[in-house]
């Protein structure tokens, strides 16, 4: 089967509707745009970080620039890997676990609120990697940058962990049994194929 790649020659972004959004779908886009800070642009995160409630009020110069960032560091990521083979891939960071959280628990949880949830798990994995720059002071900013929107950060209370892992497995990004996901090593660092960190002893 052959797969066609058809790049958009504009993105167009109506700052007015977003005005007509509820407020988790508002949030739902915010996760992603926390997403793109954390693997590519610490300046994004930082604003996010920074001002949520002006975020979250729409304050016309600072959503603009979340957007802005947002839209630029994908066209960039996308520009240089448009058939997915290794850059682009720093995109699904928090898809991995996110999907699978999804698929059990739609639609009872949107898209970006599994997100959150998969970003957070996958960068305390990192730590557990033995990528010592994202340290469990980073990981905490994450994990509260992600909270201040009213986003969840934990793994659902009484989730079956076996089923979790069996939708895990059955992600498209796999390499046979091998499960892949994204590793963000430090605000603005991520890698696609993360190896184990040897620790000295």
């Amino acid at each position: 089967m052959r797969t066609a790649f058809w790049q958009p020659k504009y993105v167009y972004a109506d700052m007015d509707l977003l005005a007509t959004l509820g407020k988790r779908e508002l949030v739902e886009g915010i996760a992603e745009a926390i997403k793109m800070g954390c693997i590519r642009l610490p300046s994004l995160f930082d604003l996010l970080e920074s001002e949520p409630e002006k975020i979250m009020n729409l304050d016309k110069e600072l959503i603009t620039q979340v957007i802005y960032d947002s839209v630029q560091m994908k066209a960039e990521v996308v520009a240089q890997d448009e058939r997915e083979s290794g850059l682009r891939g720093t995109l699904n960071w928090g898809h991995t676990i996110g999907h699978a959280i999804e698929a059990i628990k739609s639609p009872a949880m949107m898209h970006g609120e599994c997100v959150a949830i998969g970003c957070v798990a996958e960068a305390e994995l990192a730590h557990r990697m033995g990528y010592a720059d994202l340290t469990p002071e980073k990981i905490e900013r994450v994990t509260k940058c992600f909270a201040s929107y009213g986003l969840p950060v934990h793994i659902p209370a009484g989730m079956d962990i076996a089923m979790l892992n069996k939708k895990m497995s059955m992600d498209k990004k796999n390499q046979g049994s091998t499960i892949r996901c994204t590793i963000v090593t430090d605000i603005g660092i991520s890698l696609t194929n993360p190896q184990p960190v040897e620790k000295e002893l």
